[in-house]
């Protein structure tokens, strides 16, 4: 494949799933004010759009846990559309329980180290305090530290991180049903290529991340029915200062990632 050809997911992007479930349910629109089909076709439209969605976001990412969530919504859509057509007996609950497959299977992958993040954290960070691994469910935790590495998953509860370290390095964020709330205005970027990744994720939940004035933002998130947005106020460099970056990529499935500083 020659490497100058743009891959899919650089030229399908958020806009343009948009404007296809656009189309797309105006031609559903359309054919059923017709009435020329013994069955209705406008109540599938939302289950056609989580399913197209989705599916665009299943193509577009190659992290293991993002294509969990987002074959969960593929999933979920199909039995929502089967289930308008009465060849299934679904209902829209279904969504909350393959929600919940998705958040078990995301939380089995990392613990089971699938992934580098999960990696480093079996080989190499157990008894290292730089290193964050948490896992909370029901309750409400809020701490301070110098972790340079963060595995957060929130079932069922709240969580709250100020993070103090020169040496940021990333890592993962999942909320089911909770909320993840990480404080990075006292830390800083210093890898020799100035970038830290962060994948959050959120499912019937959500998380909030702020970030110093001087970080610059690259958000590659996707949201299916919920939110994926960027509020922060972009830096203004000074000539020749290389300013550090923040990648944030991920999906949020009926919650919503907000990123602010």
């Amino acid at each position: 494949m020659n490497e100058d050809q743009p891959r899919f997911g650089a030229t399908f992007g958020a806009s343009s799933v948009f404007g296809l479930m656009l189309v797309v349910g105006g031609t559903l629109l359309f054919i059923d004010n017709l009435n020329v089909l013994p069955f209705e076709l406008a109540g599938i439209f939302w289950p056609l759009a989580l399913l197209v969605a989705s599916g665009a976001f299943f193509l577009r990412t190659n992290r293991p846990t993002s294509r969990v969530w987002a074959g969960a919504g593929v999933f979920a859509g199909l039995l929502l559309i089967l289930g308008h057509f009465h060849l299934l007996h679904v209902n829209d609950d279904v969504i909350w329980a393959v929600g919940l497959i998705a958040a078990g299977v995301v939380m089995l992958m990392s613990r089971m180290s699938l992934g580098d993040l999960g990696r480093r954290w079996n080989d190499r960070t157990r008894n290292d305090d730089r290193f964050r691994f948490g896992v909370t469910i029901g309750s409400s935790r809020k701490t301070r530290g110098a972790y340079e590495t963060l595995m957060e998953y929130a079932v069922f509860s709240a969580v709250k991180r100020h993070i103090e370290t020169p040496n940021f390095q990333g890592g993962e964020l999942n909320s089911v049903f909770g909320g993840i709330e990480i404080d990075l205005r006292r830390a800083g970027i210093s890898s020799p290529d100035r970038t830290a990744i962060i994948e959050a994720n959120a499912a019937f939940g959500g998380v909030e991340i702020r970030i110093p004035e001087n970080w610059r933002l690259n958000l590659q998130g996707m949201a299916i029915f919920g939110a994926y947005e960027d509020k922060t106020i972009p830096p203004r460099p000074e000539p020749g200062v290389e300013m550090p970056t923040l990648v944030i990529r991920g999906a949020t499935a009926f919650g919503a990632v907000v990123i602010r500083n």
